[in-house]
């Protein structure tokens, strides 16, 4: 009895989160592409990069912005105000649009 409810709690969930994917609005905006495409290296940096979070931020914010003033200082911002939401994001496994909806970022 009880596997078959955490079996339902568990489609529930998926059920759910799905549907909230597939009912997003479409994202626009420069921040919020930075922030997904922000989300996407920070995934692979987390994963293989040396140093603290705020580095590896850092460096996917030099990486991804190639050194474009207003780009960088658009990624530097977001690092101060989300990092903290981005990282618990990448942690639950959410895709980069749910982490930057999340993060208010799209």
């Amino acid at each position: 009895m009880n596997q078959v409810f955490l079996v339902l709690a568990v489609f529930s969930v998926l059920f759910a989160v799905t549907l909230a994917i597939q009912k997003m609005p479409e994202t626009k905006g420069l921040g919020c592409s930075l922030c997904k495409d922000f989300v996407k290296e920070l995934e692979k940096e987390i994963d293989h990069g040396e140093g603290t979070i705020e580095e590896k931020a850092n460096r996917v914010c030099n990486k991804i912005c190639h050194n474009h003033h207003t780009l960088d200082k658009l990624c530097k911002e977001i690092i101060d105000k989300s990092l903290e939401l981005i990282v618990k994001g990448i942690e639950n496994h959410y895709v980069p649009e749910v982490t930057c909806k999340l993060a208010h970022l799209c």
